[in-house]
């Protein structure tokens, strides 16, 4: 054991990786979930109009920000000892990845999303649905939204596990989960 490794320094760089991983975790799943909202639903002008710049551009950047930042969230809620055993596989990862966005898709759609648009004044939000008229239009709204959201923590739990596991490394991803 080295003189950093007992003075507490291994314990801040294995720390500072969990929370490196959750930042660009987050990321790369907004990425992977925005693709899906933005091809799927054409919901990035909706998304900027948030912070009242309704446009694609403003929507991406809002929605990477708030991904980023529930990435760091997964962190602060997951990076915990009673989740210790969960977080060492890469199947655990993705369970807590996916547990975690269904978190998120209820608190954002069932009360941060309604918040915004009383603040905004609105009684209800501009959303495009599918072009599918009647019934299954508003069906078929919550399936993309829940399917993007499981994507999201898929992809979320599966970066951290290969910023944090050994035997999550993925080959194409530059980085050593042994290196810290």
């Amino acid at each position: 054991m080295s003189h950093s490794e007992r003075s507490g320094g291994g314990e801040r760089t294995v720390a500072k990786r969990r929370w490196r991983a959750g930042a660009v975790g987050g990321l790369v799943a907004g990425v992977a979930m925005g693709t899906i909202l933005h091809f799927g639903l054409g919901l990035m002008p909706t998304i900027g109009a948030l912070v009242g710049v309704e446009t694609v551009v403003a929507g991406w950047g809002v929605h990477l920000f708030n991904s980023t930042l529930f990435g760091a969230l997964f962190v602060a809620v997951f990076d915990r000892p009673f989740f210790a055993e969960l977080r060492g596989d890469v199947g655990g990862c993705l369970s807590l990845g996916v547990v975690h966005s269904a978190l998120l898709g209820v608190l954002t759609g069932g009360l941060l999303l309604p918040a915004a648009i009383a603040i905004e004044g609105a009684t209800a939000l501009p959303v495009p649905t599918l072009p599918v008229p009647g019934l299954t239009a508003s069906f078929e709204f919550g399936a993309v939204i829940a399917v993007a959201h499981v994507l999201y923590g898929l992809v979320l739990g599966r970066v951290f596990a290969a910023f944090t596991l050994a035997e999550g490394a993925i080959d194409w991803l530059p980085i050593d989960p042994l290196d810290q």
